[in-house]
């Protein structure tokens, strides 16, 4: 059973794509890592002065996260993305579920990408 640590870009574009990140994840055996950074940083986006758009989908993603079993872990740092890969290079047994190009080829661990907005994919 991996574990697989989401990043604020993966949940809202499953939320956008209306893929239930979840429900697979959950499917295949894996459990949910949610750092306390990452929703901070949802939260940040529901709050700010972006597009209506972006704060109702981070919205939606905060209560989907309330409604769902996950452990919380921290990634220390200035920026999510540091932490996150400070966490993965720490922890090589845990998937890094991300859409961010630039955080996909700094970490060495195996990835969870959205595939053709539809499907979960594991490289």
């Amino acid at each position: 059973m991996a574990k697989v640590i989401l990043d604020t870009n993966f949940i809202l574009n499953c939320i956008r794509n209306k893929v239930d990140f979840y429900e697979e994840l959950l499917f295949k055996g894996h459990t949910p890592l949610i750092p306390i950074q990452v929703i901070d940083e949802i939260k940040r986006l529901r709050d700010g002065t972006k597009a209506l758009k972006f704060r109702e989908e981070a919205n939606l993603a905060l209560k989907l996260i309330a409604s769902q079993d996950y452990q919380e872990v921290d990634t220390p740092g200035k920026y999510v993305d540091v932490g996150l890969k400070k966490y993965c290079l720490e922890n090589p047994e845990v998937v890094l579920a991300t859409m961010d190009k630039v955080l996909k080829k700094s970490v060495p661990n195996r990835k969870l990408v959205i595939r053709n907005k539809k499907k979960l994919e594991l490289q």
